[in-house]
């Protein structure tokens, strides 16, 4: 199975999602897997990921250890990003009305599987 198959079954399993992707922590977009072609998922990978450094380092000097997941709710998406490891993580976006349960979910599932094809 490749990385556009899984990220493809987290897309086609939620309703409001937008768009997936597989990010390296330089900022680069692995693979997508998008419903609406609108979507800059390369943008969205580049700036999350300077977020993502931003939340180690303060995780990091408070002494709270590496963060795992981020979710930003903003007045047209959800954003769900979740480490897959040290070297990359996956993104997703739904719709403001998009089932984060399910979204946070479907992530969680795929991610067993990218570990191990990482």
């Amino acid at each position: 199975m490749s990385f556009e198959e899984s990220l493809r079954r987290i897309t086609n399993n939620i309703e409001d999602s937008l768009g997936v992707a597989m990010v390296g922590m330089d900022g680069m977009v692995v693979e997508e897997h998008k419903k609406d072609p609108l979507l800059d998922l390369q943008s969205l990978g580049a700036e999350y990921c300077a977020v993502i450094k931003d939340i180690e380092r303060v995780s990091s000097s408070l002494g709270l250890g590496s963060g795992r997941e981020i979710s930003v709710i903003t007045d047209k998406a959800i954003v769900i990003l979740k480490k897959i490891n040290e070297e990359y993580f996956l993104l997703l976006v739904l719709g403001s009305e998009g089932n984060f349960g399910k979204g946070r979910f479907l992530l969680k599932r795929e991610i067993a599987f990218l570990e191990k094809e990482l």
